[in-house]
């Protein structure tokens, strides 16, 4: 088990299970069986979800569950009359905090049928299988672009070929660690290639010089690394705690869920463009715009306050671009300005920040820092990721779904929502996910800190309601049809 993996998995916390919870909307409700077929045919396919992870004499490891069987993992839940969208919320918020059973691997796939004949999947997996987009990737994988190939051999569909597995880390706790600082070492100092790709160059075939070259500047560029690591500690360490505010404090046990209504991507992309933004500029601004409203209406003072949230961001490597299992991204901090009332001020100013984050090797140190702690012993891995959590308030997650409408045992995937689990303390979770031309806005949050999730991405939609006419001027503007007015 590759020691960043180890540390999600290590992440558990009572009133906050790092669990990743996602539904698909199917337009019709398929039988159990098939489904069972295809995740047992397709998801199966991947050696790690016959696994569970297990700590033993000091390790922790994949470990295949001898007592595996696909009747546990995929199910069928009836919900209470009438069957509608409500009592799909509810039972989503009350799964999010369940603990998955340790006895097996820890993922779940519920099929949950509604009473206008479609259906939701619900699906459940710890962290420590996967990111974000390797679970796209996955996805990708088990369901198709068409009805007919979206079924099991043998009930309508072509032989299905399974994707090529990807190199996986090598085992090994030193071999963990030395494929994890060779990444950190490549975006340091970008250094010498030959030694940053194997460790054991230097014992070669150069002669005795050569060999000695090698190991000073083998030295030199880890020392370098090592330096750059206790930096970022130390930067972590000593950044100030955040302005309080309601939406920090101590969780409990109880979560809500809430989703927005659809963006349509056409519409996101129009205001990127006509501000000369990003798309995760202009969500990240409207997010930011509805979390001030909400501090506003609790009486504090947007004006006055900052939060700060992780931004998980993907490493970039062939290796990485592939997995479908695994965790393969760091973090960054970014502090979003709740108090810039002008939304196209604000969106500027997230686009500015968001930029000069991209422009430091903060995520890929996060993720080496990550790989550390999870070869820690428990107490001092626990006090680590309480330092990682601990400066905060929220995660914002951003992942690109498919670009257009797939199928799963023969059924429409007709919309995607999933929610991000939060470490240590922190309180409120938010997720975007791009699919089939929209883009959905998910938010769990704990109910003692944020106990009306919907009102945030109400106010979040109504944000970006006051862009589209400001954009459509903009780009009035820009392509002449109105000459600007002089002041």
């Amino acid at each position: 088990m590759s020691s960043v993996d180890a540390a999600w998995w290590r992440m558990d916390r009572p009133h906050n299970p790092m669990v990743i919870v996602g539904v698909l909307r199917l337009n019709r409700a398929p039988t159990l069986k098939a489904l069972r077929c295809v995740i047992g045919e397709r998801l199966l396919a991947q050696p790690r979800f016959r696994q569970r992870p297990v700590h033993c004499h000091g390790a922790d490891f994949w470990a295949v569950d001898a007592h595996f069987k696909l009747e546990r993992h995929v199910v069928r839940r009836v919900l209470t009359a009438p069957a509608g969208e409500a009592q799909l919320e509810v039972l989503v918020g009350q799964r999010v905090t369940q603990a998955l059973d340790a006895a097996h691997p820890l993922w779940e796939i519920t099929l949950v049928p509604m009473a206008d004949g479609a259906a939701s999947v619900l699906l459940r997996i710890h962290h420590c299988y996967a990111d974000g987009l390797a679970l796209i990737r996955l996805l990708a994988e088990v369901s198709a672009g068409d009805p007919e190939a979206s079924l099991a051999a043998g009930t309508g569909a072509a032989p299905y070929t399974p994707s090529p597995p990807v190199a996986q880390a090598p085992p090994g706790l030193l071999d963990d660690l030395m494929l994890l600082l060779t990444q950190a070492a490549r975006a340091v100092d970008g250094g010498p290639q030959q030694a940053a790709d194997s460790p054991a160059h230097a014992g070669g075939a150069g002669g005795a010089g050569d060999a000695q070259t090698d190991l000073s500047l083998l030295a030199a560029h880890y020392a370098r690394v090592a330096v750059a690591l206790g930096a970022e500690i130390i930067r972590l360490a000593e950044m100030p705690d955040e302005s309080p505010t309601p939406f920090k404090g101590k969780p409990g046990p109880d979560k809500c869920i809430a989703w927005a209504d659809p963006l349509p991507a056409d519409r996101v992309r129009q205001v990127a463009r006509a501000f000369g933004c990003s798309i995760n500029a202009v969500l990240l601004s409207c997010l930011a715009g509805a979390l001030g409203a909400q501090l506003r209406s609790l009486g504090t003072d947007p004006r006055k306050v900052e939060i700060r949230v992780l931004l998980p961001s993907p490493l970039r490597s062939a290796r990485r671009a592939s997995a479908q299992a695994g965790n393969h991204f760091g973090l960054v901090n970014l502090a979003l300005p709740l108090g810039i009332t002008n939304p196209v001020a604000r969106a500027w100013e997230v686009h500015r920040r968001i930029e000069a984050l991209a422009g430091t090797r903060q995520a890929l140190l996060m993720h080496l820092l990550l790989g550390v702690v999870g070869l820690l012993p428990g107490e001092l891995q626990t006090r680590a990721l309480d330092l990682l959590a601990g400066k905060a308030t929220a995660v914002i997650t951003t992942v690109p779904g498919p670009p257009s409408a797939r199928y799963l045992a023969g059924s429409r995937i007709d919309d995607i929502m999933f929610w991000v689990p939060q470490a240590g303390d922190i309180g409120i979770g938010i997720s975007i996910l791009s699919y089939d031309s929209r883009f959905r806005i998910g938010l769990m949050s704990d109910s003692a800190l944020l106990p009306q999730p919907r009102q945030v991405l109400d106010r979040t939609l109504a944000e970006f309601a006051r862009l589209l006419p400001l954009a459509q001027v903009m780009a009035e503007q820009q392509a002449g049809v109105l000459a600007p007015t002089e002041n």
